[in-house]
């Protein structure tokens, strides 16, 4: 059974190099939402659709930006009322803060991301299931139950979970 769907945010909403050359401002907040990158085409409409079936969270594990501005990203694009958490932390612990904040067992969720080790493989040690985004860039081999190379694809793979 499929209850919840979670989302790392950089190369899986939002083109991601956008933020890192944010990064190199020294402000990264404040230029973060000055010059905010745009949602990744395809992902509002898979959000809303998914969020009609599924209880959605963003569980990233970026160190680029505070979470208060990736939530005001997230508010600009009307997206953030979707998710029922947002958590940005390193680690495990992101898995973790997510499994006591949806109250979801961990079987029950896919965490969906761009990067094979910290998304993939993290959701996976944590007992998560995993689906790849290869959105940006295709990324080889991989661990994940699935791998989406568009929106579309992701949203017809989870449709067929439920």
């Amino acid at each position: 059974m499929l209850r919840a769907l979670t989302f790392d945010c950089w190369d899986t909403l939002y083109e991601g190099r956008a933020a890192e050359r944010v990064a190199g401002t020294g402000a990264v907040d404040d230029a973060l939402l000055m010059l905010p990158p745009a949602m990744l085409p395809g992902a509002w409409p898979m959000l809303r659709t998914l969020a009609r079936r599924l209880t959605l969270a963003v569980v990233g594990d970026t160190g680029l930006a505070s979470a208060r501005a990736q939530d005001r990203l997230l508010e600009k694009d009307a997206a953030r009322r979707l998710f029922a958490a947002t958590i940005y932390l390193a680690g495990p612990a992101r898995f973790a803060e997510a499994l006591a904040r949806l109250d979801v067992p961990a079987g029950e969720i896919i965490h969906v991301g761009d990067d094979e080790r910290t998304d993939v493989r993290g959701a996976l040690d944590a007992g998560f299931r995993a689906v790849r985004l290869d959105v940006v860039r295709s990324a080889g081999p991989s661990e994940a139950e699935f791998v989406a190379r568009s929106f579309e694809e992701l949203t017809r793979y989870v449709e067929g979970q439920l």
